[in-house]
C-alpha cells in the first residue's frame, strides 16, 4: 500500500508541475472572424499564432473560427459574453454593439486619405481601450477593412441612381441607416452572411464593401460596376474577452499583447496594399470603373456633414466628434503648411 501510495505522490507531484509549477499549463484562444480562409487577415493571423506558440513554448494558441462559422458578428458578440469564443476580429458594426462611440470613425466622408485615418487611430487609442475594458472587453489593436466603395449591377454612381437601385446595408447597423436615409437613398437590410444568396436571387443589386472584401466573399461575381470615390473607412479591430484574458499568466498576456500589435499593424499594411491591388483585379474581371462627378461629391460631403452632427448624442457624443474632426483638421492644415 506504502508503495502504491508514493507512485500516485509522483504521479501527482509530476502532473502539478506540468501544469503549474513548470509553467506547462496550457491556454487556448479561440477567436472568430468573418474573413475566409487564404484571405490576407487568415494569412497573416496564422503566422501571428505561429510565434505566439513558438514565444510561449507552446503554452498558448489561437483556434480560429473563420469565415463566418460562428455566424454575424452581433451572433459573435453573444458567444463571447457566454465564453463560446474568447475573442473576435470585427468590423465597426460589431464593435459599435459594445460600445457605440466607436461608430463615429465609420461616417460617410469623414476620411480622405490613411494619413488621417492613422492619426486619429493612434491619437484615440488609449481612450478606446479604457472605454472597452469598462465593458468588459480589451482592444487588442486596431485592424481595418479600408475605404468603402459603393458597387451596383446598374451603372449607378450618384445619389439619384441609387435612389433606384436594391441596396443592401448591414441589419441592425443603426449608422448605415442614418446615413443612407439622410441621403434618401432606400436599402434592404440583411445579415452579412445573406448578401450572396441575396444578390444570386435577386433580392439585392447593389451594396457597399471595400474591393478585397469584395473579391474575397465573391460579391462581385454579381455586379458590373464599381464607384471609384469611397464613401467612408470602414474601422475594424480585435476584442479579447476581458475574464478569459485576465485568466491568462503574466508572460502570457505580455506574448498576445506584443504579436497583436506586431501582427495588426503588418495586417493594416497588408490589406491597404490588397485593396490597391483588388482594384486592378476588378477592373480585369470586367468590373466597370465608375467617375462620381466633383459637384456630386461635394453635395453628398455637404449632406453627410449634417448626419454626423444629428447623430452626435443618439450614438456617440458631441464632444468626441469634435474631437475627431479636430485631429483631422489638424493633419489636412500640417499639409497646407
Amino acid at each position: 500500500m506504502m508503495k502504491i501510495f508514493k507512485n500516485a505522490v509522483a504521479v501527482a507531484l509530476v502532473l502539478c508541475c506540468t501544469r503549474y509549477a513548470c509553467g506547462e499549463e496550457k491556454f487556448v484562444l479561440k477567436l472568430a472572424t468573418l474573413a475566409p480562409e487564404g484571405t490576407t487577415w487568415m494569412n497573416t493571423m496564422e503566422e501571428m499564432n505561429e510565434q505566439i506558440k513558438k514565444q510561449s513554448n507552446g503554452r498558448l494558441r489561437i483556434q480560429f473560427y473563420p469565415g463566418g462559422v460562428m455566424g454575424d458578428e452581433l451572433d459573435v458578440i453573444r458567444k463571447m459574453r457566454f465564453n463560446q469564443v474568447h475573442a473576435a476580429g470585427f468590423s465597426g458594426v460589431g464593435l459599435g454593439k459594445v460600445l457605440p462611440d466607436v461608430r463615429v470613425l465609420d461616417l460617410p466622408y469623414l476620411f480622405y486619405s490613411y494619413e488621417e485615418v492613422d492619426y486619429v487611430h493612434q491619437k484615440l487609442l488609449d481612450h478606446f481601450k479604457r472605454a472597452y475594458d469598462k465593458e468588459g472587453y480589451i482592444l487588442a489593436g486596431w485592424a481595418e477593412a479600408g475605404f468603402v466603395y459603393m458597387f451596383s449591377q446598374s451603372s449607378a454612381c450618384d445619389r439619384e441612381s441609387f435612389r433606384k437601385v436594391k441596396l443592401w446595408a448591414w441589419q441592425d447597423d443603426p449608422l448605415a441607416k442614418a446615413a443612407f436615409d439622410g441621403m434618401g437613398i432606400s436599402t434592404i437590410p440583411l445579415p452579412i452572411t445573406d448578401v450572396m444568396t441575396s444578390l444570386q436571387v435577386g433580392m439585392v443589386d447593389s451594396f457597399y464593401s471595400p474591393p478585397l472584401a469584395t473579391i474575397a466573399l465573391q460579391w462581385y461575381t454579381r455586379v458590373k460596376y464599381m464607384c471609384t470615390f469611397p464613401i467612408t473607412h470602414a474601422t475594424g479591430a480585435v476584442l479579447i474577452n476581458k475574464k478569459y484574458y485576465e485568466k491568462l499568466p503574466d508572460d502570457l498576456k505580455k506574448i498576445l499583447d506584443d504579436n497583436f500589435s506586431t501582427y495588426l499593424q503588418t495586417l493594416i499594411v497588408r490589406t491597404r496594399d490588397d485593396n490597391e491591388k483588388s482594384k486592378e483585379t476588378l477592373r480585369k474581371n470586367g468590373i466597370v470603373m465608375l467617375e462620381a462627378a466633383d459637384k456630386e461629391v461635394e453635395e453628398l460631403a455637404v449632406e453627410s456633414g449634417k448626419v454626423w452632427y444629428n447623430l452626435a448624442g443618439k450614438i456617440y457624443s458631441r464632444e468626441l466628434l469634435d474631437q475627431v474632426l479636430a485631429l483631422i483638421n489638424e493633419v489636412r492644415n500640417d499639409k497646407k503648411n
